[in-house]
């Protein structure tokens, strides 16, 4: 087999290897996306307390998915009285909100705070049980980039898997094609005398 037609061979398997991982890490890493970490997000967390909301971004309420959503309550309240914060609403049977199904698992987004120009300030939190308070905006982006960043991961894996096939094809092909170079044989006749 010719030099060439072995590097071809080499390289293309090499490079299809090189790909199919990147698909697969590509790939895994679109699985990840929506399994936002919400005790590691989260500004604050408990029952009942003081909060300082710095006006930065929109605030989501989360609670554990045990919590029934129609007994759930929440109130932020500051010196001027209670402030706006908007409850999602239930499902028929009240067990969780209606937005459910893309929550992270073992949780339930169940409201936000901040839409209404509250400003920034200390506020009150009671609530009947126990919430993290997560920045909105900032998590949104970090997993849309999370998304996008393991699409175009994928997209250039399935393009070097594409490149290592033709450089295969193109080995296989010089295989067939290219001859060994032989050793040229000189024959040298001893002078006469």
């Amino acid at each position: 087999m010719h030099v060439a037609s072995k590097v071809f061979l080499v390289l293309g398997v090499v490079v299809m290897l090189l790909g199919a991982v990147m698909t697969w890490a590509g790939g895994s890493s679109m699985d990840d996306m929506g399994e936002v970490d919400v005790e590691g997000k989260s500004l604050w967390n408990g029952s009942d307390g003081t909060f300082y909301y710095d006006e930065s971004d929109q605030i989501m309420v989360f609670v554990r998915d045990t919590v029934r959503c129609d007994e759930f309550t929440v109130t932020f309240s500051n010196a001027s009285g209670p402030a706006g914060y908007e409850n999602d609403e239930c499902t028929e049977d009240g067990s969780k909100p209606r937005g459910y199904a893309d929550d992270p698992d073992g949780w339930y987004h169940m409201g936000s705070f901040g839409w209404n120009n509250q400003s920034k300030g200390d506020y009150e939190i009671l609530a009947s049980d126990e919430v993290h308070l997560l920045p909105m905006w900032e998590v949104v982006l970090e997993e849309i980039g999370e998304g996008l960043g393991g699409l175009l991961i994928g997209a250039g894996g399935v393009t070097l898997v594409a490149c290592g096939a033709c450089f295969a094809l193109l080995g296989g092909v010089l295989a067939a094609v290219l001859n060994d170079p032989k050793d040229a044989m000189q024959i040298q006749q001893p002078p006469s005398v």
